[in-house]
């Protein structure tokens, strides 16, 4: 027998289509499950409770669970019956055609059960303001559904978004030579082995940026990629994945206030298509971290590039400063104890030019002196976007200097030593990275934050967690 026969009917459809007399018995399938001895059918689209049986059929012999393929009549109930059924119509199930048992109840730490629940139930009955007794509900299934459907637009609209302003969409690989070269990234490792069984130690990419930079030294102008990025060692949390899509995209010849313009225009573009509830400005403020020290804090960090003239401006700020503290984590515990407070006040904003201590593949900042020479700062051409206090991505304009990058990687190397280097991006680099701004986006953050979700994993039709049992994977 033909189970995927066109007339079989998803519940969503039998439901809607339950006043058409044309056809007067229906072929469906779905999901068993049981409130207070009244049963109901959900699949992928929702719910209906409840169900009834026909007189010969043995409902004990159905348990939570169970998957049903059946054949089912629309009744229309006595108008004046005391059963308050949904507009007096009823699904009634004459005959079952194939049965799969349910042999476990579901168990799954991030994934909700697929049957919907009693207080599931009333709480969308509240929400819709409905007093039927029947009715077609969303499932937990279906709401999950919804939000992955919303994610996968919302991945095309920007894949629109770059296209239609010239940029060529690029692919590049997960297995590559170095992860990344931050401090305080940790990639994921692993090995190739040749068909004469030589060995090659491989990573997994924390962000596509060797690659990308590699392809911007052979003359393109603009580009972007949608990339899987990888992130190990406690990346687990309300915002973070192992396993992510992180949005990166190149200009050359731009500067940070082009990366702000593009950074601020995405996200409206977002912000409209998928109707967020929050209130997206169309102009950001622009903040620089100096003066956010200077404001906030009355800390001039360019008279403390010393470590210990840092730590006596900074220990009476915050108890969780420690002696032990070295210059970056003197920082980094500033700007998230007194800063990151100010950046929720606002709806969205950037945060520009960092300490060079914190300038990874950044370009140094410079001024001229009255003489028209060029005077180097203790800053880096960065920034990074916020919305509702969240930092959602980090840009630069790009350090092309071959020789201040390979003085960076080995201060890195030095604190980092089992970091690895990719001698074809260092060679990219000594053939020559032209004049350009590139910026590194969180997508799915953007995406969760924009759909008010209160953790990433909402997103993902399999997320991280959902591959363990219960409880078993640490996470903040």
């Amino acid at each position: 027998m033909n189970y995927k026969s066109k007339n079989q009917l998803v519940l969503q459809n039998l439901f809607e289509l339950r006043k058409v007399h044309s056809v007067t018995e229906r072929l469906s399938s779905g999901r068993v499950f049981f409130i207070e001895n009244q049963m109901g059918l959900c699949d992928a689209t929702g719910a209906i409770w409840p169900i009834g049986m026909s007189e010969y059929l043995n409902q004990s012999s159905l348990n939570q669970g169970d998957l049903i393929t059946f054949r089912c009549k629309i009744l229309k109930l006595n108008e004046n019956s005391e059963s308050k059924y949904d507009d007096c119509y009823f699904i009634k199930v004459t005959e079952i055609l194939q049965k799969t048992n349910s042999l476990e109840e579901w168990n799954n730490a991030v994934i909700p059960s697929p049957i919907p629940s009693k207080d599931f139930i009333l709480k969308q009955q509240r929400e819709n303001d409905k007093t039927q007794i029947s009715y077609f509900y969303h499932s937990p299934t279906s709401t999950r559904l919804k939000l992955i459907k919303q994610r996968n637009r919302s991945l095309e609209r920007v894949h629109s978004f770059f296209k239609n302003r010239g940029f060529l969409c690029i692919e590049t690989p997960t297995l590559v030579p170095s992860g990344g070269m931050e401090v305080y990234l940790n990639p994921f490792s692993t090995n190739y082995t040749d068909h004469r069984g030589q060995k090659w130690e491989l990573q997994l990419p924390t962000s596509p940026e060797f690659a990308l930079k590699k392809i911007m030294t052979e003359g393109t102008d603009k580009i972007f990629q949608l990339s899987r990025a990888y992130r190990n060692i406690g990346e687990v949390s309300k915002q973070h994945e192992p396993e992510f899509i992180m949005l990166e995209w190149y200009r050359a010849n731009a500067n940070l206030r082009t990366l702000i313009e593009d950074t601020q225009n995405l996200v409206l573009v977002l912000s409209e298509f998928l109707g967020t509830h929050l209130d997206i400005p169309k102009q950001w403020p622009v903040f620089r971290v100096d003066k956010l020290f200077k404001d906030i804090l009355s800390i001039d960090l360019e008279q403390v590039q010393n470590r210990d003239l840092f730590y006596e401006k900074a220990k009476s700020h915050s108890h969780s400063i420690v002696e032990s503290d070295d210059w970056d984590s003197l920082f980094y515990k500033l700007f998230m104890e007194k800063i990151e407070p100010f950046l929720t006040q606002q709806k969205a904003c950037f945060v520009t030019h960092f300490p060079i201590q914190m300038g990874a593949l950044a370009a140094q900042e410079t001024s001229l002196n009255s003489n028209n020479e060029i005077i180097l700062k203790p800053y880096v051409e960065r920034m990074e976007a916020y919305i509702n206090g969240i930092e959602i991505c980090n840009g630069y304009f790009e350090l092309n200097d071959a020789h201040v990058l390979k003085e960076r990687f080995q201060k890195t190397k030095a604190i980092r030593s089992e970091l690895k280097s990719d001698l074809q991006f260092e060679n990219a680099m000594k053939f020559g990275l032209p004049p350009c701004s590139g910026n590194a986006l969180g997508i799915d953050r953007v995406i969760s934050l924009l759909l008010g979700l209160e953790q990433i994993s909402n997103l993902y039709p399999i997320p991280f967690l959902s591959q363990f049992p219960k409880e078993s994977v640490a996470w903040e």
